[in-house]
């Protein structure tokens, strides 16, 4: 045994008793937990007086703790100052890793970033777990090695997103926003392009349409309030495929008011844009934050209350205890979570639908395209919802498309519904990219169901933010989210 090794780790392991580990260390800590690379010891006959020893020095203190594994025959990395040097020894000593996160955010969509970025700001230790790859949800900007881009999933924001527009302004992004040129938006009617106009029957149009000054949408699905104010007949064959469009899935029973709301303009911003290198450019921005610690390809697997405090347990062995928990997962996933430890809540999330959506994309040399240019397209009755393009965003050699294609279809099949449409044969895509999805259903009851969920979770420590609650915009994410965010901030001001 080394002891001049060993002496140090002790001198240092006191030290660090009396004192808050930096923020650095923290992040390499948990980087290496988290991310299932978590140093082991080497020989766990000999760590138990030395790891009891520094055990009850560290939980006395109410901080995220992490009992890594201890196999033989592995390297360690020691604690605090020795961490930063990366040096390695083979020092027989049991780990215990602390942290200080606040909360632990389960899910990095635009709901859990932005509900992170409001609490670092507020001074919290934020952790974020994410089951996938990359961040975004669904924000999913695609780019390809020639520096072209384009969007997956969310595809555009408008200067009335107020909320969002703060964040924006926060992270410094405003030099970064790029505006959307004017694109016309098309129907495909019979393997044709037409527009909107020309599919309308304009005397039931005339006869309905008065009612949009006295209609209301409080307690209405979205096809008994727009049926009304187009006509049967036109709603059936044009409206209801153009607004099924929206969620990519028909919305005939979402409640109106989840749809199209009227939100105050900040002409400081165009009216409709994204940003230089797509939406994806918000998605890494939002994490980079001091108070912000980032990991993915981590799946939680329970939470549980211990000793006033939550675990959150993941899939590969790693445990969190965190004051905190927010949820920022699709309904189903976060039901199954809070059974244990907030049934109630849990049955509520259960009640909420949600439908899977699979999008497709392709870049085109702009050459081999001869789809006409188009901001997006909606079938009449086809097997995708819609088609949204990077045309309002001009590239000189590439062009990309997106198609968000209804359930149970094969990779092949979408491929080559994709190459009917555009008219480009398969051997001219340049790149595909797919991406599956959850998204919302909602139906009638669906406040009722909201505030269940509400009244579950009040004063337990658990928060819940998502696209299900107001409405499914990216501006609904980032209002629910604050609101969460402010009534965490509250309650901790209470204890």
């Amino acid at each position: 045994m080394n002891r001049h090794a060993l002496g140090r780790i002790r001198r240092l392991s006191v030290k660090e008793s009396r004192q808050c580990l930096s923020d650095r260390i923290l992040g390499r800590v948990s980087e290496q937990v988290l991310g299932g690379n978590a140093p082991a010891a080497n020989d766990a006959g000999t760590v138990a007086k030395e790891g009891s020893r520094i055990r009850r020095c560290y939980q006395r203190r109410r901080l995220l703790t992490f009992l890594p594994r201890l196999r033989h025959g592995r390297r360690i990395y020691t604690i605090a100052g020795l961490l930063h040097q990366q040096q390695s020894w083979t020092i027989p000593i049991g780990i215990i890793v602390t942290s200080d996160f606040d909360i632990a955010v389960l899910g990095a969509g635009i709901s859990g970033l932005s509900f992170a970025h409001q609490a670092a700001r507020a001074g919290l230790q934020c952790l974020i777990l994410e089951r996938a790859s990359e961040p975004g949800g669904c924000i999913n900007t695609v780019r390809i090695p020639d520096g072209f881009w384009f969007e997956l999933g969310a595809h555009t924001l408008y200067n009335s997103y107020g909320s969002l527009l703060d964040i924006i302004l926060a992270l410094g992004l405003k030099d970064r926003v790029q505006k959307r040129s004017k694109a016309p938006y098309r129907l495909w009617v019979d393997g044709k392009v037409r527009s909107v106009p020309s599919q309308l029957a304009m005397g039931e149009l005339f006869v309905s349409a008065w009612r949009a000054f006295t209609e209301q949408k409080a307690g209405r699905t979205v096809e008994e309030y727009y049926r009304r104010l187009v006509g049967r007949g036109n709603w059936q064959r044009v409206f209801g495929p153009l607004l099924a469009a929206v969620p990519s899935q028909r919305a005939d029973t979402f409640p109106a008011e989840m749809l199209f709301k009227r939100r105050p303009r900040h002409k400081d911003f165009p009216r409709t844009f994204t940003f230089k290198g797509g939406l994806g450019s918000l998605v890494e921005r939002l994490p980079r934050h001091d108070h912000i610690t980032l990991r993915t390809n981590v799946e939680v697997q329970a939470i549980a209350r211990e000793g006033g405090l939550f675990a959150v347990q993941t899939t590969d062995s790693g445990r969190a205890l965190v004051r905190k928990v927010v949820l920022a997962l699709p309904p189903s996933a976060g039901a199954r979570l809070l059974a244990q430890v907030a049934p109630e809540a849990s049955a509520a999330l259960g009640k909420v639908g949600f439908a899977e959506v699979t999008s497709t994309g392709i870049v085109v040399k702009k050459r081999d395209c001869r789809f006409p240019r188009l901001a997006g397209l909606v079938p009449l009755d086809d097997k995708f919802f819609s088609v949204v393009t990077r045309d309002v965003v001009e590239d000189e050699r590439f062009r990309g498309l997106a198609f968000h294609f209804r359930a149970g279809l094969s990779l092949d099949d979408r491929l080559d519904r994709i190459a009917a449409v555009t008219g480009t044969p398969r051997a001219s895509f340049v790149h595909v990219a797919e991406h599956a999805t959850s998204l919302p259903s909602p139906n009638r009851g669906h406040a009722e169901i909201v505030s269940a969920l509400d009244a579950a979770i009040a004063y337990q420590g658990i928060y819940v933010t998502g696209n299900f609650f107001s409405g499914l915009a990216i501006e609904d994410c980032a209002l629910r989210s604050r609101a969460e965010c402010d009534r965490l901030l509250r309650d901790l001001h209470r204890e």
